[in-house]
């Protein structure tokens, strides 16, 4: 999420896309039941491809849903990865945001009238609120602070969930009305391709571990409206899938990768034009180990296999065979979030087809 409206916007690990070939029947068996997606990208306007659209929401001056929307902006999940949020708030330091501001956020425009949202937030007992009639500024009671295992925390409590099909206007409130009956929802990214194209899936972080492995055990499953069945399993159980299959060769690592920010800092980009290595450019290292007849490579003396040399496995490098995890599909990270997708944004790098078998969702 980030500058709230003005752009679009919100966390998700994202693999590369593949053609589909011979393992799509293991794939169609595994996932029968399950709501495909069928919508075209639209390769002219990649915005095109995001349906998201909070100007259909009804102008409302529910005070409890005020203090909701807002308290997500300042709230841990989005603060420390928005990056529009945390720059102007000065991180832990606290510093107020203008309400006027906060209230130009695309989810804030049906809150009407601006008196509505000043009084809804005098009543929070997460934010204060100062500053004279009209200027008003927005800041937490308490500010964040990092815990050092904030993220992994919160990773631990991050389900992935596919089969809701295509994006429509009203999706990401549908999801995040359907995850809030399973228990306090911190954040909902939309899974998408490098073209904005929703990929059916989701990543939605619960307050705490124990309520996302009490959803994922949950006998019978959820089903999405009732009817159609979803794959439902643990982000780290999702990722782990998705590394077996780039071991085995059947997914290519996506070497797209964009900034990723937390707490101040962003990471994941691909650099290379400052003398550093590359690290998601497989290709070129595919390219160069065929020049050199794969020497060095994998197994014997000196290959990345053997007793800890340069074999040893190397932080960042694709072939560790990890997906990546991106955030902001335009670059933007810090716009989108908090307008289209209610969070911090997990949008995907470009879809790379690759002479390969499976597509990864």
């Amino acid at each position: 999420m980030s500058e709230a409206d003005v752009a679009v916007k919100p966390v998700e690990a994202t693999e590369p896309v593949v053609d589909n070939q011979t393992t799509q029947a293991e794939e169609t068996k595994k996932d029968a039941g399950v709501l495909k997606t069928t919508a075209r990208t639209d390769y002219k306007n990649f915005k095109n491809n995001r349906k998201f659209d909070p100007s259909a929401l009804e102008v409302t001056d529910d005070a409890d849903a005020i203090r909701k929307q807002v308290e997500f902006y300042f709230g841990d999940w989005n603060f420390a990865q928005d990056k529009f949020m945390w720059e102007t708030c000065g991180g832990s330091e606290n510093k107020p945001m203008p309400l006027e501001k906060i209230c130009t956020f695309k989810r804030m425009h049906r809150f009407q009238p601006y008196s509505a949202v000043v009084a809804a937030l005098r009543d929070s007992t997460f934010l204060d609120i100062e500053g004279e009639e009209g200027k008003e500024a927005v800041k937490r009671k308490v500010a964040y602070q990092s815990a050092g295992n904030t993220r992994a925390k919160s990773e631990a409590a991050t389900v992935y969930v596919k089969g809701f099909g295509d994006e429509s206007p009203s999706t990401q409130l549908d999801l995040e009305n359907f995850f809030a009956k399973f228990g306090e929802v911190k954040g909902l990214k939309l899974r998408r391709t490098g073209e904005n194209l929703f990929k059916g899936s989701v990543f939605v972080t619960f307050a705490d571990e124990e309520t996302a492995n009490k959803f994922i055990a949950m006998d019978p499953a959820p089903k999405w409206q009732d009817e159609h069945e979803l794959k439902i399993m643990t982000k780290h159980d999702y990722c782990e899938e998705k590394s077996d299959l780039i071991r085995q060769g059947k997914l290519e690592p996506n070497g797209n990768s964009s900034k990723k920010f937390f707490e101040g800092r962003e990471s994941g980009s691909r650099k290379g034009k400052d003398g550093s290595r590359d690290h998601d450019d497989w290709k070129k290292r595919r390219d160069f180990d065929q020049k050199n007849g794969f020497r060095g490579g994998r197994g014997g003396r000196g290959g990345r296999g053997g007793r800890g040399g340069r074999g040893g496995p190397r932080s960042g490098d694709r072939r560790n065979g990890k997906p990546s995890e991106e955030n902001g599909a335009d670059g933007d990270n810090a716009k989108r979030a908090r307008d289209d997708e209610g969070s911090a944004n997990e949008g995907e790098p470009a879809a790379k087809k690759v002479d390969t078998k499976e597509q990864a969702e």
